[in-house]
């Protein structure tokens, strides 16, 4: 009897693996190694079938490569993956590591998903080996109520004295910190993990609280001699954090020289001529604080472009094309010329936008309008984006945003953060649309909710421009918007 469970056993390993190689085109492995040669490769087809096989650590895979895509819809589909791999606790345990960290910036998917994280947590030892104990943790930084201050403790005691390598205990420990409501030793000790973990930015950011603004800019000036000792991926987050502070502050500083026009528009003789020079003062303010604030995020985008971290050329090149008078499009096309070496779709994309910038002798509505269809036909997550922004700016014709947000509202139900995003800054500030502040603040706080950061931004330059009606209006569209597309 025993032979024979054993004969069927090699009989059913040795036909799995025949299944398994003439399934897919590729095995897991090969698949690896075109990811390391590629990160763009073409794997899709293959990872799909050896996860529909039933193989683990593909359906690990291509889960991470579905989250990559940003949207709500592909992350719904990675987490069912990752479940999948998972297999309570008998699987792949590092699928419970992705899953918190994929939940970890969408407060949505964080609650809808809270139920299944508490029971997974009892489904392993905790402390079985590394692999436990680093899931376990990354669990407690999105989920901190669900480990035990104790507990937590002695898993970071366990994650240091086995740790080898890319190890991040300062993060760890922050979260614990602020678990235990000590603000202070929570900041320090995100100060410290902005040497091992880029989510320590955005996490240090949130912590600081009313004055992020202010002190954030504070402590990465401290950094600025030390920026060689950083993670690339720490001194992107910092570009981007402090790319949306100045922004902010910006359109703030903007907002309040308009509002103290328009209260001062009625005023005649010399005291109308004392408020135009206030406001002359202001304008000259804020365009010198521009260019300041310009060549501090640059300080940081470029030490990462230096290292070939490819996002941060990504980063620079968008922020060429919406500051086309600071910058030259041989510039951007030189940064374009590097990201398609290992990025095509992404230089393609971004090839899009410089041929859409007016001031520059690149425009070319034609072919940005033919590049965004071969976008589509290469289904590039990004291709609808891009074709309501061509809408938006006019670039065809006239503006027509009536179009653009029929394109984005199809974008958000697929769960596109930055679709929101995009909509809430269209009707607040859209040109050739009567804008609505209420409906701009209830796309703007579903974008947020959905980690998009920018939205941090933009929520702030709508609570200093809305009456309380609007506020009102926007929260009670806020709740309607989010049953409509079932987030």
């Amino acid at each position: 009897m025993k032979k024979g469970i054993i004969y069927f056993c090699i009989l059913f390993a040795t036909t799995a693996s025949t299944i398994n190689v003439a399934f897919a085109n590729r095995g897991l492995n090969e698949i690896r190694y075109a990811l390391f040669k590629d990160p763009n490769a073409d794997v899709m087809e293959d990872l799909t079938k050896l996860a529909k096989f039933g193989d683990r650590q593909s359906m690990l895979l291509l889960g991470n490569l579905l989250v990559q895509k940003n949207s709500m819809a592909n992350s719904t589909d990675a987490l069912e993956l990752f479940k999948k791999a998972f297999a309570e606790g008998h699987g792949e345990i590092p699928a419970l590591t992705a899953m918190a960290r994929v939940l970890d910036n969408n407060t949505r998917l964080r609650k809808k998903q809270a139920s299944y994280i508490k029971k997974s947590i009892q489904q392993y030892p905790l402390t079985r080996d590394p692999q436990t104990v680093t899931a376990t943790l990354e669990v407690f930084v999105t989920y901190p109520n669900f480990i035990n201050n104790k507990q937590a403790e002695k898993l970071i005691a366990l994650y240091q004295s086995s740790c080898l390598a890319f190890c991040r205990p300062e993060l760890y420990k922050a979260v614990l910190a602020e678990q235990q409501g000590n603000k202070v030793l929570a900041l320090q000790l995100y100060e410290k993990a902005f040497f091992s973990d880029s989510r320590a930015v955005f996490r240090y950011y949130k912590l600081l609280g009313d004055k992020q603004d202010t002190l954030f800019p504070q402590y990465t000036r401290s950094l600025q001699d030390q920026v060689n000792s950083l993670p690339v991926t720490t001194v992107h987050s910092i570009a981007s954090v402090l790319d949306t502070i100045f922004l902010t502050q910006r359109s703030l500083a903007i907002l309040k020289a308009r509002q103290t026009y328009e209260k001062n528009k009625h005023l005649t003789g010399l005291a109308w001529e004392q408020a135009k020079a206030q406001t002359e003062i202001s304008r000259k303010q804020i365009t010198e604080q521009a260019t300041k604030d310009e060549n501090e995020i640059n300080f940081w985008l470029d030490n990462a472009i230096e290292r070939n971290w490819v996002p941060a050329m990504v980063s620079k090149v968008n922020k060429m094309t919406s500051l086309p008078t600071n910058y030259t499009p041989e510039e951007a096309l030189g940064l374009i010329e590097r990201i398609a070496a290992t990025q095509p779709q992404n230089a393609k994309a971004l090839t899009v936008s410089v041929s859409m910038v007016s001031s520059w002798n690149t425009l070319n509505p034609p072919k940005s309008y033919e590049l965004i269809q071969q976008l589509q036909q290469e289904q590039y997550p990004s291709a609808n984006m891009l074709l309501s922004t061509l809408y938006s700016r006019g670039v065809l014709d006239e503006p027509d945003q009536h179009r653009a947000l029929a394109i984005l509202e199809n974008e958000a139900k697929k769960g596109y953060p930055s679709a929101f995003y995009v909509i809430a800054g269209i009707y607040y500030q859209g040109r050739a649309i009567c804008r609505d502040k209420a409906k701009a603040y209830a796309y703007v706080l579903l974008a947020y909710e959905l980690g998009e950061f920018r939205a941090s931004g933009l929520k702030k330059q709508l609570m200093n421009d809305m009456t309380k009606q609007e506020e009102q209006q926007g929260l009670s569209l806020y709740k309607q918007l989010a049953k409509e597309y079932q987030l």
